[in-house]
């Protein structure tokens, strides 16, 4: 199995985590995979397992649903560089939607956000962002 980075999901939507959740430990892309389904929940997280410096424990490829109910993924974005402004610099934050949006807008907007990626995720997805973000492909 890869070292590869501790990885957080970000989603409302069960079944979503689930089908991501699995393709990530398939493709072996690291050995620690964590589900929040709420934006509260992913703070919780990040809270728990996140200190400065930022540990191994402490998931720093985080794939963030857009659009969830209370709290999107903007307004997560939006609590976390202030609970945290030291630590964005640290994460890898995909934010994933099904809507059509700028990438370049979003990441200008949003400085934190990395990338922006279309639902479902994809295995080439996964490799692009372990190769091109973590320096190692993931399995296939």
């Amino acid at each position: 199995m890869l070292q590869g980075p501790a990885v957080l999901l970000v989603d409302d939507d069960a079944a979503t985590n689930y089908y991501n959740q699995r393709l990530l430990e398939r493709m072996q892309v690291s050995q620690e995979v964590l589900v929040a389904s709420t934006a509260e929940d992913a703070l919780a997280i990040l809270q728990a397992r996140c200190a400065h410096p930022v540990t191994a424990a402490c998931p720093t490829l985080i794939l963030l649903d857009f659009n969830m109910p209370l709290r999107n993924g903007f307004e997560f974005l939006r609590v976390f560089t202030r609970l945290y402004p030291a630590l964005p610099q640290s994460f890898v934050i995909v934010l994933l939607t099904t809507l059509p949006l700028d990438p370049g807008l979003v990441q200008s907007q949003y400085l934190p956000v990395t990338e922006v990626l279309t639902k479902p995720l994809t295995p080439e997805a996964v490799n692009y962002l372990i190769s091109n973000y973590f320096g190692t492909p993931a399995a296939t």
